[in-house]
């Protein structure tokens, strides 16, 4: 698909600290609305809070926007200022997702913004990789730094893309990186879009857009911790869901509707992570362009 003309180019003297607000909107946003089976304000897991999200994009938020930063320092130091006070992993897969957008828009304002981060992904050496292996050990995600090639412990001197593009087949966010964020300028922000102008509640977008995503995308941390079966049969019923609501679409309705299955998905432990990552960058995005 062509360039969303929307996405284009940002203009050259627009304030950096767009960047900055948009990322916080972003990430107050994942936690104020409902994104079955991961945490809200009014649900939480049982080793995470509400809190612990705002307190972890604050903190990677000291990080992320610094000009001088390569690729790998911006990823690494974002997750270091995280861990000085959260000790569980509250954003890895958010800061692997929003660092390179970031990064585009500081570094490449002259380029759309899907050439923007393909150059950016481009230009990532081995130090960049090394930084951002770094970054995803002091994490330790279930399952994503474990490979028989390419171990994140060993911290391959490899190029970034080499090495996202090995694991794009089992990690939906290194499909990013393989595919210059495919998935989240061709298909998760027309969704978002749309929704925004369908429904009368921003947040009720958001939500929708959020099953709209994990329809069509199994996601990866279920793959990893249940299995890919487990993953596509959430996908499958998510899009029975859909189909409900897309007859129904009453806001009492579609609130119901999310709280249950929220609640059904956390009995079941079953967390769509990368659906929520995937979601927050995309909200970044449209943050900063609609504020330019």
């Amino acid at each position: 698909m062509t360039d969303n003309p929307k996405y284009l180019h940002l203009d050259r003297d627009f304030k950096e600290s767009i960047l900055r607000d948009s990322y916080l909107y972003a990430c107050h946003k994942d936690i104020e609305v409902i994104k079955p089976g991961n945490v809200n304000i009014n649900s939480p897991h049982k080793d995470t809070s509400a809190s612990d999200y705002l307190i972890s994009s604050i903190n990677s938020g000291s990080e992320l926007f610094h000009t001088s930063y390569s690729l790998g320092e911006r990823i690494l130091n974002s997750i270091l200022a995280t861990r000085n006070e959260t000790s569980v992993n509250t954003n890895l897969g958010i800061i692997m997702l929003c660092a390179p957008i970031i990064h585009a828009l500081i570094n490449y304002r002259d380029l759309s913004l899907k050439e923007a981060i393909k150059k950016t992904i481009s230009d990532a050496d081995a130090d960049d990789t090394s930084k951002i292996c770094e970054a995803i050990n002091i994490t330790s995600p279930g399952g994503l730094g474990n490979s028989s090639r390419y171990d994140t412990k060993s911290k391959p001197k490899i190029k970034l893309r080499e090495i996202m593009t090995y694991s794009a087949s089992y990690d939906r966010i290194s499909y990013q990186y393989h595919k210059n964020f495919e998935d989240i300028i061709d298909f998760i922000l027309p969704n978002l879009e749309k929704n925004i102008i369908k429904y009368d509640s921003d947040d009720i977008s958001i939500s929708m857009t959020f099953l709209q995503i994990l329809g069509k995308i199994p996601d990866s941390h279920i793959s990893r911790k249940f299995g890919e079966e487990i993953a596509k049969k959430t996908s499958n019923r998510v899009n029975d869901l859909l189909k409900i609501q897309d007859k129904e679409c009453s806001h009492d309705f579609l609130v119901k509707q999310l709280n249950d299955l929220d609640c059904e998905y956390k009995k079941k432990g079953i967390n769509p992570g990368t659906t929520a990552d995937l979601l927050v960058a995309s909200l970044m995005i449209y943050r900063i362009f609609k504020s330019v």
